[in-house]
């Protein structure tokens, strides 16, 4: 989340704030994130992601660094988040030891996000803030046509190619990572920064630490040019934005779901974006995603924008259809807050709200009222509790059963666990059952196909889709439109 945007939970303290610019802080805050443990408990996250925490700047023109990614301190915690002002970093940064900590018993790990590529606007002029950690020489200069590395929106830009930039946040990290207890790194705009960090990094940071997670955060449509960042520079993970790109694509604009996976029928066909995992180190680790704060539409709102606002129900009908497929393939699922409810936005701020809490009841759920937020809140649920129940979903092979236009069948399957999902993305319910082939489909071992002999009874997940019987080899599935149908063996 938005740690600004998130929950007020210190409303007495005087923070410098302006709730009613979007543009500006809201009160957002580590006490907010306390207070709502249990709302991520009755989620069933197990892991939160907290935007930057540095010190930021203030109002620049109309906008702050309210989203944290505007640093003028990068040793030292926003007093707006901590609620204490005039503290040396290492003071402030106890607060956020003891959010993590917090987090910690309630059973949940925390993911920091961390910029190194570039300040907030204007920090190149605050020649007399103590801390200034740069000097001007510090810094590129870019120009019209530069490479990607270090340009970034007209922020100040890092040069990581000088040796004490790059050693000033190998060393800034490892205070965060040892005095805070984080569990994960989220590192900001990774493919804008100069290679030679990436070494230093890897050579300390992660040798001293390999139990934190590194996440690279490299906003490409390619998979190829997003791989080459997890095989060369040690990144655990990534986002992936090309699957992310991929489901819009055909769950929300109606393409082919070919885009997806290839059908398997013959080898001169096009390759779907799963297809093309061998680009990555290991793809079961990429974290997936719908929307987060850097994309220009929130997924209701591009929903909405495709499907036409009048018709909220079949909005809810795609937005639930994208969580289920989001959460039964390969990968590590990631929800942006808000959208477990549905919440919309486009464009920086409006993608960046207030959380709505007065549309929620003391059980941290959303009000009967809000039937919408409601339905689509249960179901995130239902499949977050149901992922944890299957580690077929978590660490299972991912085998392509059938696919054309409108349908997609996989079979997820690690050590005997199976799941079963067929998807229908037409926005018409299946005139008559789709046969797919089991016993016949060359991409499934034997054992696997073993466990859907004649006979056996697949047992559906989703309230409305009845179980399905393996039969002749092959299952009959008929769904209504833009519908999940998943399904685990009977006993």
């Amino acid at each position: 989340m938005v740690t600004d945007r998130f929950c007020n939970g210190n409303r007495s303290a005087e923070r410098d704030l302006d709730p009613a610019n979007p543009k500006g802080f809201h009160g957002g805050d580590f006490a907010g994130l306390k207070e709502k443990i249990p709302y991520f408990q009755e989620l069933g996250v197990t892991a939160i992601w907290l935007t930057p925490v540095y010190l930021n700047i203030g109002s620049f023109y109309d906008s702050a660094g309210y989203h944290g990614y505007w640093a003028m301190d990068f040793a030292r915690v926003d007093w707006r988040l901590s609620g204490t002002r005039n503290e040396t970093a290492r003071q402030s940064r106890t607060h956020l030891k003891r959010l993590v900590d917090a987090f910690h018993q309630a059973g949940l790990k925390v993911i920091l996000d961390m910029v190194v590529n570039h300040t907030g606007y204007h920090t190149r002029e605050y020649l007399d803030y103590p801390e200034r950690h740069f000097e001007d020489r510090h810094f590129n200069e870019h120009r019209e046509g530069d490479p990607v590395e270090g340009w970034l929106s007209g922020l100040p830009d890092l040069d990581h190619d000088q040796i004490e930039v790059g050693d000033y946040f190998v060393q800034n990290v490892l205070d965060w990572i040892e005095e805070t207890g984080i569990d994960g790194i989220r590192m900001d705009t990774v493919k804008h920064v100069e290679n030679a960090f990436w070494y230093l990094f890897k050579s300390q940071v992660k040798t001293r630490h390999p139990q934190v997670t590194l996440i690279g955060e490299v906003l490409d449509y390619d998979p190829v040019f997003v791989g080459r960042y997890q095989q060369q520079n040690d990144f655990d993970t990534l986002f992936d934005f090309p699957l992310c790109n991929a489901i819009k694509e055909t769950l929300v604009w109606d393409q082919p779901m070919t885009r997806i996976a290839r059908p398997r029928l013959h080898s001169g066909e096009a390759k779907g974006m799963l297809d093309r995992d061998k680009a990555y180190t290991n793809a079961n680790r990429l974290v997936t995603l719908l929307d987060n704060h850097d994309l220009d539409k929130r997924i209701t709102t591009e929903i909405l924008d495709r499907g036409g606002h009048w018709d909220r129900d079949l909005a809810r009908e795609i937005l639930k259809l994208c969580f289920s497929f989001l959460f039964t393939t390969r990968g590590i699922p990631q929800i942006y807050y808000g959208s477990e409810i549905g919440m919309e936005g486009r464009h920086d701020p409006d993608n960046r709200r207030d959380m709505p809490w007065a549309l929620f009841g003391p059980d941290h759920r959303p009000k009967p009222l809000h039937a919408f937020e409601l339905d689509v809140f249960e179901h995130l649920c239902h499949l977050i509790r149901f992922r944890k129940a299957n580690p077929a979903i978590c660490y299972g092979y991912l085998f392509t059963l059938y696919v054309d236009h409108f349908i997609y069948a996989y079979l997820r399957e690690f050590r005997g666990n199976l799941v079963l999902v067929v998807i229908n993305n037409g926005r018409e319910a299946m005139p008559s059952p789709v046969r797919i082939g089991l016993a016949g489909n060359g991409n499934i071992p034997p054992r696997v196909k073993a466990l859907l002999a004649d006979g056996r009874m697949l047992l559906s997940q989703v309230e409305t889709v009845p179980d399905i019987l393996v039969s002749d080899g092959g299952i009959d599935v008929r769904l209504s439109r833009k519908t999940a149908g998943i399904f685990t063996l009977g006993v």
